[in-house]
C-alpha cells in the first residue's frame, strides 16, 4: 500500500538515510542549501524528483506554518499531504509487495505566505537512484499573482472563501502551459500583489518592496533582503511569462498607465540583466482590461516580447470560477490555451 502519513521522527537512520543535499534528488525552483545539508524554500510550485529502488520512502520536513504538497507516484497523482511542525516524517511510499524502481515527485502546492519548508533528509530501505535524466529540454519562469499561484483551482464555486487546501499551483495556467511544452518551470508569484500596486492599496503606487517587482529577485518570497543568486542557479529559463495587472487595476486608485508601463519595462530589463540574456523571450499576459491597451503598445517597443490577452471572454465567469471568483482548474486550462498560442508564436517552440 502506498501512503503519505505524518509522524514524529524517532531515530530514523542507517545507510538508507541521506541528508537532502547529499541525495541524488532533483530540485526545481528557488531553494537554499543550508549548512547542515538541508534545503529550504517558500515559493509556490517548487518540486522535487526522487528516484529509489526499494519498498519504502520517507522524508523529514520542518514547516514554519502549514503547507499542502502534491504527490505523484510513478506518474500517477496521489492524495495531497500536509507539511506542518518541526522535524516530522512523511512516509511517501510503503509497500513491501511493490519493491522495485520508483519515481516520486513532491511539489509545494500552496504559496509562500502559508510557510517556509525545510527538507532535512530522505530515507529508503533500498537505495537512491540518479535523477539527472529527468531534466526537461526547456524551462519557463513565471512571475505573477494569485492566478499563477493557482488560488482556488480546486474550489467548487466562486462564492467559496479562500482555503489553503483548495489552492493548487499544479492546476494553474503556468503548469498546464509548461506541460504542453514538456518544460520544467518555477513560479515567482504571490496572491494580491501587483506590478506597481497591490490589491486594495489606498495609494496609486504601492511601496516597491511589497510589489511583485520588489519580490522578483528574492530567494524567499517572505524575506526582505534575501537575494536569489541568478548566476549560480541550477536552472536557466528559456522564456519568462509575466502575468501581472489584475491587482494593479482591480480597485481604485489605479496607477497611471505611464507609471504601470515604466514599471513593466523596468521589470523586464531587470530580469534579462539578472539572467544575462538581453534576448530572453518575455510573454506579458494581461488579465485586466484596463491594462490591455498600454501593454499592447509597450511590447511593440521591446524586442523579443509579446502579449497574451486573457482579460475577457476566455473563461466562463460562472461555471469556471473557484474561491473568491478566481478561475478554477477548468478556467485555468482555458487561459493556458491562449498563453500556449502566444508563447508558441513568440518562441517558435
Amino acid at each position: 500500500m502506498m501512503c503519505a502519513t505524518l509522524a514524529t521522527l524517532c531515530g530514523c537512520g542507517g545507510s538508507g538515510t541521506k541528508r537532502a543535499a547529499e541525495a541524488p534528488i532533483r530540485v526545481v525552483g528557488r531553494v537554499e542549501q543550508l549548512s547542515d545539508g538541508a534545503i529550504s524554500f517558500d515559493w509556490s510550485g517548487v518540486y522535487i524528483d526522487i528516484r529509489f529502488k526499494g519498498s519504502y520512502l520517507a522524508i523529514e520536513l520542518s514547516d514554519t506554518k502549514r503547507n499542502y504538497f502534491n504527490l505523484i507516484l510513478d506518474g500517477v497523482p496521489q492524495e495531497k499531504f500536509i507539511s506542518e511542525g518541526d522535524r516530522t516524517t512523511v512516509v511517501l511510499f510503503n509497500n513491501p509487495e511493490a519493491e522495485g524502481e520508483h519515481h516520486i515527485r513532491i511539489q509545494k502546492a500552496t504559496e509562500a505566505e502559508q510557510g517556509r519548508v525545510t527538507l532535512h533528509s530522505l530515507t529508503t530501505d533500498g537505495r537512491f537512484l540518479a535523477t539527472d535524466h529527468l531534466k526537461r529540454p526547456l524551462h519557463i519562469e513565471y512571475y505573477g499573482d494569485s492566478l499563477t499561484c493557482g488560488y482556488g483551482t480546486e474550489s467548487k464555486s466562486g462564492s467559496e472563501p479562500f482555503l489553503p487546501e483548495t489552492e493548487n499551483c499544479c492546476y494553474s495556467y503556468a503548469a498546464v502551459t509548461a506541460a504542453h511544452f514538456d518544460a520544467d518551470y518555477n513560479l515567482v508569484s504571490h496572491s494580491g500583489r501587483g506590478l506597481v500596486r497591490n490589491y486594495g492599496d489606498s495609494l496609486s503606487l504601492s511601496a516597491f518592496e511589497t510589489t511583485m517587482s520588489g519580490r522578483a529577485l528574492r530567494l524567499y518570497d517572505e524575506e526582505v533582503g534575501s537575494a536569489w543568486d541568478f548566476q549560480s542557479s541550477s536552472y536557466r529559463p528559456d522564456a519568462i511569462v509575466i502575468t501581472l495587472s489584475t491587482n494593479d487595476f482591480s480597485t481604485s486608485p489605479h496607477p497611471a498607465p505611464e507609471a504601470f508601463v515604466a514599471g513593466y519595462k523596468k521589470l523586464i530589463s531587470t530580469l534579462r540583466e539578472s539572467w544575462g540574456n538581453d534576448q530572453l523571450p518575455v510573454l506579458c499576459v494581461v488579465h485586466s482590461p484596463a491594462a490591455v491597451a498600454c501593454v499592447s503598445e509597450m511590447v511593440k517597443e521591446i524586442p523579443y516580447t509579446a502579449m497574451a490577452d486573457i482579460s475577457w471572454g476566455v473563461y466562463n465567469r460562472t461555471t469556471d470560477l473557484g474561491a473568491s471568483e478566481h478561475p478554477n482548474r477548468y478556467g485555468q486550462e482555458k487561459m493556458a490555451a491562449v498563453v500556449i498560442e502566444a508563447l508558441t508564436t513568440l518562441t517558435c517552440w
